[in-house]
């Protein structure tokens, strides 16, 4: 038989928490949006799996042209029928019952039994690759130009079409098998043009409440129609693969068999030769990556850690909910990677004030006409995810995703610090926890007429506009690359950085007069362009701050962090060059280790203390003294409090 081949560092301390800098793990973090192809592995063949025919008897269905509806009109062209699969199936992040198949070999999930109306093109293959147009939610073992033929005598030189469906064992598992036999493929006017190809759904048993299992495809034999004398079988520009729901385009391509993922996403790769697979003993296989979701939103269990099988699993709020949910979410909003933001996943769960849904839309605002696409926020705090959704008829409720932002992160530091008494936390304001009144700040300032060259570096105080009660969150990207930030509040507040981005979250209290935070970096920076600027969960107009880096007038010392735990940076400001010593006393003012002594120049230095004296052993805690005396200063004192 002839077959064309035409191309067409987070720590915990006692009772405290601190961490500051570039965490490395966010480095190693991949994207994980909603798409379905975080949701399978790429396509890899497995062979020694003869094609088999379903068998016709007891435990089958069979399909013929005529059960093929346009709905309400039999449409053997375009034409669906729906079966209700044996098990719940999961595909991208929702739970399915029933598939529609189509004469155009792909079956889709659907919601319920009804066949898809109003539906066209779905002879198009090259719709497995674009998002906007329907159908959605696919998966497509050989989606062409097909039709299924009745044969003799109406049809006199074709075979009669079937679609078979059957539970079957595969190696020990369960899965669904949806079979094409005797299609009509690609060319209708070509009667030797027949193929043979399935799918099976497998069930997940491997994971408890998750139901996404592998998907396979299997090709069998082309051609053989006896009642033709041609012998072409058109087998070019059928499009293999999976296809999601997301309208910018989430696809995984079943042609690319590289193992690598960026690839199978992106190409629009078709067909040219049978079997897709390269042998009739071989299939294609999207082995599933299961992904475990719960269900209740805005719980704050961001890193999932109250799964099945996890630290957690089972525990109540107060156990499951920890500063890792924070830092995770703060984590994502550092590195601009954004958590996994389908339906239960750990955006779903991080949204702990509900304002974090969104859609893309291709309606206007008031839904009279139709627009470009956009994405659309849907920032109502309401109580269920599905409530107070906007008049859009292109708005499908399995298309809302969730994200999260810095706010939450300090939402959940509130929670942790015994404020709020529960999670989601849907009340539009925060008590201040016995101030009866105080100015509220509005947004932040980097006061760079503050700032202090240390080195080669400049370090500049972020300010509020206000005073701050309760929980607080900053965060934007400064255009330049960040050293570090480090904070000045201590307790129950994070501070991340990566790159040139900043997030910052916490439940503290603080004053206009006190920075929050001091960011380091490269001296030569002359204007900071703030931009993608979030303050307590609102966005917020971009900034240009010039930089005036003071000069030093004062002698002064300060420690960070502080209490010490593992290290602290000393910084002395010395505005005179001249002979200084700094050194550490003990509450017994003995001197018990020397840190600096001789020519200092007039700046800033950074002297780094680990708690130990002159000899290097370690002191006890306490209550410790670091002081600089010389040149006609008197002793300038700072105290740090050693608690390991």
């Amino acid at each position: 038989m002839q077959a064309t081949s035409q191309q067409s560092q987070g720590r915990v301390m006692k009772g405290k928490l601190f961490l500051a800098g570039v965490v490395a793990a966010a480095l190693a973090v991949t994207s994980a949006v909603a798409q379905v192809y975080v949701e399978f592995m790429p396509p890899m063949k497995r062979g020694n799996r003869p094609y088999t025919l379903l068998p016709t008897g007891p435990g089958t269905t069979v399909y013929t042209a005529n059960n093929f509806t346009t709905n309400p009109n039999v449409d053997p062209d375009d034409g669906f029928v729906v079966a209700q699969l044996p098990f719940p199936f999961e595909f991208n992040g929702t739970i399915y019952n029933y598939i529609a198949i189509n004469v155009n070999g792909f079956i889709m999930f659907l919601d319920g039994p009804n066949v898809p109306l109003g539906l066209v093109g779905m002879n198009i293959a090259t719709r497995l690759f674009d998002g906007q147009q329907f159908p959605r939610n696919v998966v497509a073992p050989f989606w062409g130009d097909h039709y299924m033929r009745v044969g003799p005598p109406s049809q006199p030189q074709y075979m009669p079409s079937q679609v078979l469906t059957r539970l079957v064992t595969v190696g020990g598992r369960q899965a669904f098998c949806v079979e094409w036999r005797n299609l009509n493929i690609n060319d209708k006017t070509v009667p030797s043009s027949v193929g043979n190809f399935q799918v099976y759904l497998y069930q997940q048993t491997q994971i408890v409440g998750n139901f996404q299992g592998d998907i396979e495809f299997a090709y069998g034999t082309i051609g053989g129609n006896p009642n033709t004398s041609q012998q072409t079988v058109v087998t070019r520009n059928a499009s293999v693969g999976l296809k999601g729901s997301s309208p910018q385009g989430d696809w995984i391509n079943g042609l690319e068999f590289g193992g690598n993922i960026n690839v199978a996403r992106t190409s629009t790769r078709l067909t040219n030769v049978w079997p897709p697979s390269g042998a009739t003993d071989t299939t294609i296989v999207f082995q599933a990556i299961p992904r475990v979701r719960l269900d209740v939103w805005g719980d704050g269990d961001a890193d999932f850690s109250q799964a099945p099988g996890e630290r957690h699993a089972g525990r109540p709020q107060n156990i499951f909910v920890t500063a890792n949910d924070a830092l995770t979410i703060l984590r994502s909003v550092a590195t601009g990677i954004p958590l996994d933001s389908l339906y239960r996943r750990p955006a779903f769960k991080g949204d702990v004030d509900h304002n974090g849904r969104y859609y893309y839309s291709t309606r206007n605002w008031n839904n009279t006409a139709d627009t470009p696409r956009y994405r659309r926020e849907i920032r109502t705090r309401s109580l269920y995810y599905t409530d107070d959704l906007p008049n859009d008829n292109s708005l499908d409720i399995r298309s809302i995703y969730f994200y999260v932002n810095a706010y939450d992160a300090a939402l959940i530091m509130h929670y942790l610090g015994g404020r709020i008494p529960e999670l989601p936390w849907l009340i539009d304001s925060v008590v201040p926890a016995g101030k009866l009144a105080y100015e509220r700040a509005r947004t932040f300032e980097l006061r760079t007429q503050e700032a202090v060259k240390v080195g080669s570096m400049l370090r500049v105080p972020i300010y509020l506009d206000g005073d701050n009660v309760g929980p607080l969150s900053i965060a934007f990207d400064a255009g330049v690359p960040i050293e570090s930030v480090e904070l000045t509040a201590k307790e129950n507040a994070l501070a991340l950085s990566h790159g040139s981005r900043v997030a910052i979250a916490g439940s503290v209290e603080l004053s206009k007069d006190e920075p929050v935070a001091w960011l380091t970096i490269p001296s030569t920076a002359e204007v900071l362009r703030v931009t993608d600027v979030e303050f307590n969960g609102d966005r917020q107009s971009d900034k240009v701050v010039r930089i005036a880096a003071r000069e030093p007038v004062e002698t002064t010392i300060t420690a960070s962090p502080n209490p010490l735990t593992t290290t602290t940076t000393i910084l002395v400001t010395i505005p005179t060059p001249g002979i200084y010593t700094l050194a550490i006393y003990d509450a017994q003012g003995r001197r018990v280790s020397t840190l600096a002594s001789g020519v200092l120049a007039k700046g800033t230095l950074p002297v780094t203390w680990n708690g130990t004296d002159q000899m290097g052993n370690t002191l006890p805690n306490g209550t410790y003294f670091c002081r600089l005396e010389g040149s006609g200063i008197g002793n300038v004192v700072t105290s740090i409090v050693l608690d390991r």
